[in-house]
């Protein structure tokens, strides 16, 4: 039950923020540093409900938001609604442990880039479009990959299976 405490969750996160700042730009240049909070808030999302999916979703964007010091709500506006919109799409597609985190944390990463782009403009700051989104084709894969990893890594089960478990005494 462990998978589905909001504290264990804030762990995760901010594990994932340590490693976003600290390991990933050893292994990445600097300007192209994929997110790792996404990954670890589809594989989180997967396996809930879409209103514990949009919690999760927002305490790892504002976790990221306060982290980064700036533009405060951005990625916790973001976040919380993919977050809602991969638990609820869980409920709708096969649970397979590699593929269906992989394409939904790709295509998550394939969403949120430009909704933020998007936010960014409404609230009057001038990027272009070209050098904003240049890092989309790495950020995807690396989503793609980080998700199974994570999902296999943290061995997160459907609700069902965990309550299950704990109920037939083994």
């Amino acid at each position: 039950m462990w998978q589905f405490r909001v504290w264990f969750w804030l762990l995760l996160f901010v594990l994932a923020l340590l490693i976003q700042t600290a390991l990933l730009p050893q292994i990445f240049p600097t300007p192209d540093i994929p997110d790792f909070v996404l990954p670890l808030t589809v594989i989180i999302a997967l396996y809930e409900t879409p209103r514990r999916g949009l919690l999760a979703g927002l305490l790892g964007g504002l976790l990221q938001d306060l982290w980064a010091g700036r533009l405060w709500g951005l990625n916790a506006v973001s976040f919380a609604l993919l977050g809602y919109l991969v638990a609820w799409t869980a409920g709708h597609v096969a649970r397979d442990p590699i593929f269906v985190p992989g394409l939904l944390a790709g295509l998550g990463q394939l969403v949120i880039l430009p909704f933020q782009w998007v936010l960014l403009r409404l609230s009057g700051y001038d990027f272009s479009w070209i050098p904003f989104m240049h890092t989309l084709p790495e950020w995807i894969l690396f989503s793609m990959f980080m998700a199974p990893a994570l999902g296999g890594i943290l061995r997160f089960r459907p609700r069902h299976e965990v309550e299950n478990r704990y109920t037939s005494g083994y």
